[in-house]
């Protein structure tokens, strides 16, 4: 008996054994169930999401058709190009905070693909682009080369490349983690490397891109979580339309006026649609917007079979939902051309010219009023003031067609846009020297040809002492170009802030004389905040921002904003 009950009791042994490798394995798979529902879950930044805005991109029931736009930025003193691949500002966009993952499906990229992460989207400096933290990523079948901007330089602060055998449709995930950005690639980690910091600003911004000789590729997918210790929000399409009801809003105030002009500002998209006190500056404060750079031939046809219209129409889609009229700068200019104008042989420059014009005010007919045709026609050289010389830049349009450039131009935009108000826009005519009698008898003889030129743009740029505007002569002119049955325009003032006084008074004596004459139709500030301003000193880093405009690099309004308020409500 005693020999069966031991045997009994190591049955009951190894039952309570059984039972507690039982418990175990359901903890396991419990914990194992527990971690996978704990990882956060991919949130799709595709899917139900608008992506209709985006330059050089077609929505197709498959994903996102990137096509090359091959966009580059000629500086204004044509000395280099600067590559400008297109973002989706108006699109959706993440917040994060700490670690992330992105996962992508790129098909077709077999002709190269680029994704790019922008932490903050780069600034378009008058002609210059200053590159904010990125991280960017170029995928072809057999080459895979990754860059990181940091902000403080125009060049990438950090470039890897890695040998890669790929197939046409490419699994890419991006993790940043540990201070570090893992990359991997059809499930196979293919490297790192660091950081550096690019994504303590809080959002991302997405840009994409290919090869320019190409045939564009798809992404089909395009999701992203928060890891460990992180956060992520999807952020969807900015809304159009904000409130004017503040009696105090500029546009408001003119109602005071009897002699109701325009009072209108210069927009650039990036932050239009980024920046939330920029756009709610811009689009509450003001009843018109000039195109500050996204419609110059550069911007919009960087190729000659190619326009690029989503960030302009993104500009005019804003300003037409806030009640806001909108300014064309500009269609013919000597500066802001893609090469492929510039390199364009002289008998063919009339026929680029021409359809440019055509095909651009086409476009936009019924939704821009009002065109730059011709920019800064006058020379900024002596020598053209004399021997005979008129006065006219001997830039490339001026070679190849003499001073009926301009003729052409205009007839062409009016052809486009009958209903359309159509400027000649340049800088000094606002004070008596040689500028000014050289433009006033270029006036009389377009006149006399039957340009059908409706009005003049004072660009009103005050940078130095001797920019000073006097009114008198300011009215006088204004007065002389009445007389030949032209209206004008106020149309690009900025003054530098150096004596604030000075900047009150030069903002508010202008106004006060545009209110006063008849011909005189509106008023615009070349920009909105010093950040974005257009004085700011060109390719250095950090950058050292002008002070030119009514609000400052905060955001925080200045006191020439308030001397303008006073003018109107009196």
């Amino acid at each position: 008996m005693k020999h069966n009950s031991n045997m009994k009791k190591w049955e009951l042994n190894d039952n309570h054994l059984y039972f507690v490798f039982f418990l175990l394995f359901l903890l396991l798979i419990g914990g194992i169930i527990f971690r996978i529902n704990s990882i956060p879950q991919f949130d799709d930044v595709l899917l139900g999401q608008d992506w209709s805005h985006f330059a050089g991109t077609i929505r197709t029931p498959k994903g996102i058709q990137v096509n090359p736009l091959n966009k580059e930025i000629i500086h204004q003193d044509g000395s280099k190009a600067q590559l400008n691949p297109p973002i989706n500002v108006r699109g959706p966009h993440l917040e994060v905070s700490g670690n992330f993952e992105i996962m992508a499906m790129m098909n077709d990229i077999e002709d190269g693909a680029s994704l790019q992460l922008y932490s903050q989207p780069p600034i378009i400096y008058d002609e210059w682009r200053k590159e904010n933290p990125s991280f960017r990523i170029d995928v072809s079948s057999k080459r895979i080369e990754t860059r990181v901007w940091d902000g403080n330089s125009s060049t990438p602060i950090d470039i890897r490349s890695f040998t890669a055998n790929l197939k046409a449709n490419t699994k890419l995930e991006i993790k940043r983690q540990y201070g570090q950005i893992f990359i991997t690639i059809n499930g196979s980690k293919l490297g790192s490397m660091p950081d550096h910091n690019i994504f303590s600003y809080g959002t991302i911004w997405f840009g994409a891109d290919g090869n320019d000789k190409g045939n564009g590729w798809l992404l089909s997918q395009l999701k992203a979580r928060p890891l460990k210790k992180g956060s992520l929000k999807v952020v969807p399409t900015t809304s159009l339309t904000a409130d004017h009801s503040d009696p105090n809003l500029l546009r408001n105030l003119l109602g005071k006026q009897s002699h109701k002009i325009q009072i209108g500002v210069a927009v650039s998209v990036n932050p239009l649609f980024t920046n939330e006190a920029y756009r709610n500056i811009a689009v509450r404060q003001f009843n018109m917007v000039t195109t500050e750079s996204s419609m110059k031939a550069q911007f919009i046809h960087p190729a000659p079979d190619k326009y690029n219209f989503l960030d302009a129409d993104n500009i005019v889609d804003m300003a037409i939902a806030n009640g806001q009229s909108v300014h064309g700068h500009t269609l013919v200019f000597a500066k802001s051309n893609p090469s492929w104008i510039t390199d364009t042989p002289s008998d063919k420059l009339a026929s680029v010219m021409t359809d440019h014009i055509t095909k651009v005010v086409d476009h936009f007919k019924g939704r821009v009023g009002s065109w730059d045709v011709v920019n800064e026609p006058l020379s900024e050289k002596d020598e053209d003031y004399t021997n005979g010389n008129l006065g006219l830049r001997q830039h490339f349009w001026f070679k190849a067609m003499g001073e009926q450039y301009i003729d052409a131009a205009f007839k062409a935009a009016r052809a486009a846009d009958p209903s359309a108000k159509l400027y000649i826009n340049d800088y000094g005519i606002e004070h008596n020297d040689k500028r000014w009698p050289a433009f006033f008898a270029l006036l009389g003889r377009l006149k006399n040809r039957g340009v059908p030129i409706d009005g003049i743009g004072f660009e009103s740029h005050v940078y130095q002492s001797t920019d000073k505007i006097d009114i008198g002569i300011l009215r006088d002119h204004i007065k002389a170009i009445a007389d030949l049955g032209l209206d004008v325009r106020i149309s690009e003032i900025d003054v530098l802030g150096d004596n604030p006084e000075f900047q009150n008074q030069q903002y508010a004596d202008v106004l006060t004389v545009c209110l006063s004459e008849p011909s005189c139709s509106s008023l615009t500030s070349w920009g909105v905040s010093d950040l974005y301003g257009s004085t700011t000193i060109p390719e250095r880093y950090p950058s050292l921002l002008g002070d030119s405009l009514l609000w400052d690099k905060d955001m925080n309004p200045k006191p020439a904003l308030a001397a303008i308020q006073n003018i109107l409500k009196i």
